[in-house]
């Protein structure tokens, strides 16, 4: 980085800029365009073209020079920008140039001796050097406004036309922008004024012929400083803009420096003390910006600092007419932008490592074989960063989706929290999600996240009771990842990383309360039979019935007993194995088949208690449903057995199956016999409920056949009702869904 920096606060050198001359000229030939200031207006152009020598030849052109300073009687000022010949009429040319007192000549200055008679020098209302700056492409640049005293000491022609035209104020302006420059790689320095050419074609030129034969208005002239010069000669040609191939002549150049200083269009560059900082400020933005952005806003910000920097000359040329060039800078940011990438691509090869060596040894610890084999390094040749990061990506999208799959495979809705917002989920909570209830309930997503930020704390796995969706769950809270694992050194996770799971255990502690009930229940009624078999024991221990001449009443009593017990505990396994039904042991069977086995099996009891069975009744073609045949045949005894309990001799029992649609098929038991109270109608399919609430009967059983019928039949996916009147009979109702 500090090489970095020296190589930013080298631009200023003259061969740091250099470097980036060329590119610095073009983008302050730009600038100018954009931001130069209106021509002033105040001076114009005479050339010596091909009309007036072919118009008055060489010789002529000389001989008329005094009338053209004549008919020029009101400029401003005039400047004969040409090298007059030896020959030329020196007396009459001096006495018209005295009696104007406005005309400046140019001086060969410098090495060249100065040929110009002695009675002009002394006629000349000023004399100046024509000495410009030349920058890359060959472009001019700007001029030297005074040549050292060693060599003439003569102002700028430029500026001995303003100052003869009496514009004083706009010569001391010229004196703010003149800063040394360096010409070249030389310790040699030039004092000079950048200049800010308007667009070409913006000056008004006329030709020698048309302004001395009158074709020009007097007034053109008026207030000017009127540049003479040829257009064609050995210094003609002058490029002044590196946008164009465009070429001016030197009285058209000197012409155009003068517009640029009498319309303010002049600019310097800063000195190195001020330039130099802002090199470095700039360079040390980038470092700060590769440094201390995170992700993806690094390029845009990076970027966005690139724009800036280029934007930064204009903005001071536009403001304050002051310019900066840009040298090694952009250069140098480049390389800063570059070592950071660089920088990042290794931390990212070595997290990438680590983490996969992370990944390795989890699953080494769970016995999971590696999906992919990883590619030997060649012995004695460095390895490839590319390379690796692609071979540690694979790795880590075989071990993502063994997870992923994983995490699908669950049988529990599954919830990854990442930085505290659940991240991904798998296929179960979809489906928990978009269940009819908890769609019912308003449950969506975020009702998951409130449960996690409000349970899910802290870096030990723990798990809590929690309604949700109006049922209970167990909400269980797994940390399983550390942090640490930041690409960016500054950025650190808040905490590790967990999987939530949620499991419905509704069902579970309904069935415990069942359970529960069901055992107190058992208790219950097995020890009033117990108690009483206890009892007729230690009576006949004792011997209070000693008169009885056998033991059959006492035989009987213990039987019933007995028979009462037995088929408590009977009902219950039953019940038992109703609830423990899965569908896939379910089989096609028509349920036309079941009712007419159900009703063969109680056709003698109906007989024994003068009942007529009718049925099954059935206009149904296809019956075919999905069930355990051997507990429906069961279901549908246990009901015609009711039936057939409380209904008197001489009625009848109907078994009867409808087809409803898409309800399914619907089975009714119709019986005529006592019918049912309405009070105890939703009672009937508790546990050990029996109609009327007296005292249970042995013979008419414990209690426990509705809840098994209830249990299967929700088991198979229908449901069971009932309807009944008192003194007309009862009304069962099951229906079914077809296979």
């Amino acid at each position: 980085m500090g090489l970095l920096l020296l190589m930013a606060a080298f631009s200023w050198h003259p061969m740091g800029a250099s470097m980036s001359g060329a590119f610095d000229k073009i983008w302050f030939d730009t600038a100018s365009r954009l931001f130069v200031h209106p021509s002033s207006g105040q001076v114009a152009v005479v050339l010596i073209d091909d009309k007036g020598l072919s118009e008055y030849g060489s010789e002529g052109v000389a001989a008329r020079t005094g009338g053209l300073i004549q008919r020029l009687d009101q400029a401003a000022s005039i400047v004969l920008d040409y090298s007059l010949a030896n020959d030329v009429q020196a007396d009459a040319l001096a006495a018209s140039m005295a009696q104007s007192g406005r005309v400046v000549l140019p001086t060969a200055g410098g090495q060249k001796a100065d040929t110009l008679p002695t009675v002009l020098a002394v006629a000349a209302a000023g004399r100046g050097q024509r000495h410009v700056t030349v920058g890359h492409y060959g472009v001019v640049t700007g001029f030297v406004p005074y040549w050292p005293a060693e060599q003439g000491g003569y102002p700028n022609i430029v500026l001995e036309a303003i100052r003869v035209a009496g514009a004083e104020h706009v010569h001391e302006q010229s004196r703010a922008h003149q800063r040394s420059y360096a010409l070249s790689l030389a310790s040699s320095r030039t004092d000079a004024v950048l200049v800010m050419p308007g667009r070409p074609h913006q000056l008004p030129s006329y030709s020698l012929a048309d302004v001395l034969d009158g074709r020009v208005p007097a007034d053109a002239f008026d207030d000017r400083i009127v540049f003479v010069g040829e257009a064609l000669g050995e210094d003609a040609g002058f490029q002044i803009s590196s946008l164009n191939m465009d070429a001016v002549s030197r009285p058209q150049l000197d012409a155009r420096i003068t517009d640029a200083v009498l319309s303010g269009n002049m600019a310097s560059e800063l000195p190195g003390t001020v330039a130099i900082p802002i090199y470095l400020v700039i360079a040390l933005g980038m470092v700060l910006i590769c440094a201390w952005i995170p992700g993806r806003w690094v390029h845009a910000a990076a970027l966005g600092w690139f724009a800036l920097m280029f934007l930064l000359p204009m903005l001071l040329l536009a403001t304050c007419h002051r310019w900066i060039g840009l040298g090694l800078l952009p250069l140098a940011c480049v390389f800063i932008y570059t070592h950071f990438a660089w920088e990042r691509l290794r931390r990212t090869q070595n997290l990438l490592k680590r983490e996969v060596g992370k990944l390795r040894a989890i699953a080494s610890a769970v016995n999971v074989v590696q999906a992919t084999t990883p590619v030997p390094a060649s012995s004695g040749r460095r390895s490839d960063p590319l390379r690796d990061v692609r071979l540690a990506l694979r790795e880590i999208r075989s071990l993502q989706s063994t997870f992923v799959s994983m995490i699908n495979q669950l049988p529990h809705p599954v919830f990854v929290v990442t930085h505290r917002k659940i991240s991904v989920w798998n296929a179960k909570a979809v489906e928990m999600l978009a269940e009819p209830a908890a769609r019912d309930a308003g449950v969506s997503l975020d009702d998951v996240q409130q449960l996690v930020n409000q349970h899910c704390q802290g870096d030990e796995s723990d798990s809590v009771e929690v309604r949700f969706g109006g049922r209970e769950h167990m909400l269980f809270h797994v940390p399983y990842a550390s942090v640490g694992t930041s690409l960016h050194p500054r950025m650190e996770e808040e905490q590790a990383s967990s999987l939530v799971c949620l499991i419905d255990i509704t069902d579970i502690k309904q069935g415990i309360t069942h359970d529960k009930q069901a055992l107190r229940h058992i208790a219950h009624d097995l020890r009033s039979p117990i108690s009483t078999i206890l009892s007729l024991i230690e009576e006949r221990a004792e011997g209070r019935h000693r008169d009885v001449p056998h033991d059959r009443a006492f035989l009987e009593d213990l039987r019933r007993q007995a028979d009462y017990s037995l088929r408590v505990a009977k009902d219950f396994l039953q019940l038992s194995r109703a609830e423990q039904i899965q569908r896939e042991s379910f089989a096609p069977v028509t349920l036309l088949d079941i009712a007419t086995e159900a009703m063969d099996q109680l056709w003698p009891a109906a007989q024994n208690k003068a009942i007529e069975l009718i049925g099954p009744e059935c206009d149904v073609e296809d019956t075919l449903i999905m069930g355990n045949p051997d507990m429906l045949i069961r279901t549908l005894v246990n009901v015609i057995d009711n039936a057939l309990k409380y209904s008197p001799p001489h009625t009848a029992v109907t078994v009867r199956l409808v087809d409803e649609g898409e309800d399914g098929l619907v089975l009714h038991i119709v019986d005529q016999g006592m019918g049912i109270a309405e009070s105890d109608v939703p009672h009937l399919f508790e546990p050990f409920f029996q109609v009327g609430g007296g005292r249970r009967n042995g013979d008419m059983g414990v209690g426990l056949g509705l809840p098994f019928v209830k249990a299967v039949i929700e088991r198979h996916g229908g449901s069971i009702m009932v309807a009944s009147q008192l003194g007309q009979g009862t009304d069962f109702r099951i229906v079914l869904p077809r296979a």
